[in-house]
């Protein structure tokens, strides 16, 4: 095993095992893919940090490199053509949101129909997006019954594509604790979290409490009358991870999807 960025110039591989996945490589695992050679993605990359503490090693091409020879096969998982697919659109559809938020910023300061017109232009392409990804996700065999049951659980009638994002990209098979960690959910709270995946979480809260006199499920807005709006969207943020992490256990799929790929 050896660290590369360019993955390509891989020559006479059946198989490729990487730490983490680049957007950058994306198009290049899709053409490995093709050629029929297996791309294996470290589950969690904690595990190679430990492994540098415990040796004593700095963090590096080579070093990972070794590192990574060492860690057994069972904790990595095979990529495959369809997750690659989502890992695009899911990075493609925050990056259109990311730059919908810069020209609105720029509008502000120089207003013009140019810039009006870039932000039209882009809403379509974040919602043409929307469709593709919640598309994908009910046709996977492995993400379609957990979607389906957090969607009933939740109430929502019309998806979400916050909803599945969050299925896709949650590592539901970990505790709750750890999801709450990964979240940025925990009591002492903290900036060593997953801002994007807590900006999914956020939007689906902050749809459904705006939403609320339109079908969602009363338990879920139990007592959120009357707190300041940070702290009811922090309780429907925990309850909404409650929600999903038992859509993932009662499952008929759930064993299938607790591999999550939780790729930059």
């Amino acid at each position: 095993m050896f660290e590369v960025y360019d993955l390509i110039k891989l020559k006479n591989y059946d198989e490729v095992f990487v730490d983490t996945l680049f957007p950058e490589l994306y198009d290049e695992a899709a053409e490995l893919l093709e050629k029929d050679v297996k791309i294996f993605l470290l589950k969690n990359t904690k595990l190679l940090k430990r492994l540098r503490e415990e040796n004593g090693v700095e963090k590096s091409d080579e070093a990972d490199a070794k590192l990574l020879s060492m860690i057994p096969r069972d904790h990595f998982k095979q990529l495959t053509p369809n997750e690659l697919k989502l890992l695009r659109l899911v990075w493609e559809y925050e990056r259109f949101i990311r730059w919908k938020k810069t020209v609105i910023c720029w509008m502000q300061i120089y207003p013009s129909d140019p810039l009006k017109e870039c932000v039209i232009w882009l809403q379509r392409l974040i919602k043409r997006h929307a469709r593709k990804i919640i598309r994908e996700v009910k046709n996977d065999e492995n993400y379609a019954a957990v979607y389906r049951l957090a969607c009933d659980m939740l109430g929502i009638r019309n998806d979400s594509v916050e909803l599945a994002i969050l299925v896709v990209r949650l590592p539901l098979n970990r505790k709750f604790s750890r999801l709450c960690g990964i979240l940025g959910l925990t009591p002492n709270g903290g900036k060593n979290y997953n801002h994007k995946l807590r900006g999914h979480l956020s939007r689906l809260a902050i749809s459904i409490y705006l939403n609320k006199r339109y079908g969602a499920n009363e338990e879920l807005m139990k007592d959120l009358e009357g707190l300041l709006l940070n702290k009811a969207i922090r309780r429907l943020q925990l309850r909404i991870l409650k929600a999903l992490k038992k859509a993932w256990q009662q499952s008929a799929g759930g064993s299938k999807s607790n591999e999550r790929l939780v790729a930059c």
